[in-house]
């Protein structure tokens, strides 16, 4: 059974032209090449706008941006789309100015402009991909569409080819005019909206797929943030790293598109590989030409990272709130003031911070391979109008076991009784036994005892054991 509100969310999700999604990832293209190739010292060598830019100013504005765009998605989210329009005219006009023989302070008013618009977008990106996007084009977004523009900002470091300030402004007003294209094919009505859940729709939210994904999503935007910082330490370090990601993300599209694989499931083998970067920067000093092997090798963790948005889906998929892509861009906020102590703590020690992010990416992977069960099980599920559970105001509705995609073979599950298999379920969506209790009308006690019958029957020994042997079994089904 389903719940009415997660199936009319579902039915709203929309596959996105692939054309459309390489404009929508002009908006990263726009993002990061801006900042390198204005706030980075380094990053234009003959290029860069003569003209200083405070530092931290761009900090403060970067934080009042990230703010702002959280606050609407909480309390204004029916106005994203135009929000979205408007700021992307608004820097498509900034950009054109650049071609003006402006003031330096009209000059650095429009360096400021840009980065409010360019910040403040940062979540509705994140919003779109985790409430409007298919899990299809959420993926196909960002391993293709990705690859496109972190090649492209490989591209503006001026370590590849020279690119000077005259043509850099054309790429901007390129990108932004795509970027509008994109936006202005998205519907902008209410009605496109997911219904977000209240106390009285009775769909509790699955504790452990959540708490286990928004940990992950830190740390994984803790090393996002690392990485760059890392790898701009060497020559042409962030060119190469960024030429890596850019590989990496259309490898995953194609092993997704041929073969089937799903990018979360190469996430350890990426992880595992920038991690031995990260270790591998120790011995630079000693051998100057590993360092280009380094920053290769972290650009692959670094593509693993790039999937951070992509971790929303099964999260709103299972309990539709508003206030999930606000925890995403939340976290990742937090990650870079979090970075910015652990590189204070670190100055002038970095064989020990080196060590450090080799160790916290350990850390990603061991989270990771904890929750990953309970994320591709939400995944696999398939909502449908089959034996939908009847929305009320009074009541708590219990969104049962939802129908899979491999609910027409065989399955591990049918082994169960349908109480025990009802509960089974509720254990790979990754609720904790009083959760389960609630939604079924029983005691924790009940949940427990049936849980001590599904084990043996099952072949397991714990949850993330069930779950994982569930989300297999589904995964191979679908293939």
């Amino acid at each position: 059974m389903n719940h009415p509100i997660l199936i009319e969310n579902q039915k709203k999700r929309r596959d996105i032209p692939l054309w459309m999604l390489v404009c929508f990832s002009m908006f990263s293209f726009w993002q990061m090449g801006f900042i390198f190739y204005f706030l980075e010292p380094s990053s234009a060598l003959d290029g860069k706008i003569p003209i200083d830019i405070n530092i931290d100013y761009g900090t403060t504005l970067t934080a009042v941006c990230y703010i702002l765009g959280i606050l609407t998605m909480i309390f204004l989210p029916r106005i994203i789309t135009w929000a979205q329009r408007i700021a992307t005219g608004v820097a498509l006009l900034s950009a054109i100015a650049f071609f003006l023989p402006l003031p330096e302070e009209a000059l650095r008013f429009n360096i400021y402009l840009q980065i409010f618009c360019c910040c403040l977008m940062i979540g509705f990106e994140t919003f779109l991909v985790v409430t409007y996007f298919s899990e299809k084009s959420s993926v196909k977004y960002l391993t293709f569409g990705y690859g496109i523009a972190v090649f492209l900002i490989a591209l503006v470091q001026n370590e590849v080819i020279s690119i000077p300030f005259s043509t850099f402004r054309y790429a901007m007003v390129a990108a932004l005019v795509l970027l509008f294209i994109f936006f202005l094919r998205i519907p902008a009505g209410k009605e496109r909206l997911p219904r977000f859940v209240k106390k009285s729709d009775g769909i509790s939210a699955p504790k452990k797929l959540m708490w286990g994904t928004y940990l992950l999503m830190f740390i994984i935007a803790l090393m996002g943030v690392a990485g760059p910082a890392v790898v701009g330490k060497a020559e042409h370090g962030v060119s190469i790293m960024y030429l890596v990601v850019a590989l990496s993300c259309f490898t995953m599209y194609l092993l997704h598109k041929k073969a089937n694989v799903h990018p979360f499931r190469l996430m350890p083998v990426l992880v595992g590989l920038g991690g031995l970067g990260f270790l591998l920067m120790l011995v630079t000093d000693y051998v100057p030409a590993l360092a280009y092997v380094a920053c290769a090798l972290i650009g692959f963790g670094m593509a693993a990272c790039m999937l951070a948005p992509l971790y929303g889906v099964p999260i709103m998929k299972s309990y539709p709130s508003k206030y999930i892509p606000c925890a995403i861009i939340g976290l990742a906020l937090s990650a870079v003031l979090v970075h910015a102590v652990i590189a204070e703590i670190f100055l002038g020690a970095p064989t020990a911070l080196y060590i450090f992010y080799a160790v916290i990416m350990g850390v990603l992977v061991f989270v990771y391979m904890q929750v990953e069960p309970f994320l591709m099980f939400a995944l696999r599920r398939r909502i449908t109008d089959e034996e939908a559970v009847p929305q009320t105001t009074e009541e708590a509705v219990v969104p049962a076991a939802e129908v899979t995609e491999a609910d027409t073979t065989s399955d591990p599950l049918d082994v169960l009784t349908p109480k025990e298999r009802e509960v089974a379920e509720f254990i790979c969506m990754g609720y904790t036994n009083a959760d389960i209790a609630k939604l079924m009308f029983i005691t924790e006690y009940t949940v427990k005892d049936h849980t001590k019958k599904i084990y043996p029957k099952m072949g397991v020994r714990s949850r993330f054991e069930l779950a994982t042997l569930v989300s297999k079994h589904r995964e191979a089904a679908k293939k």
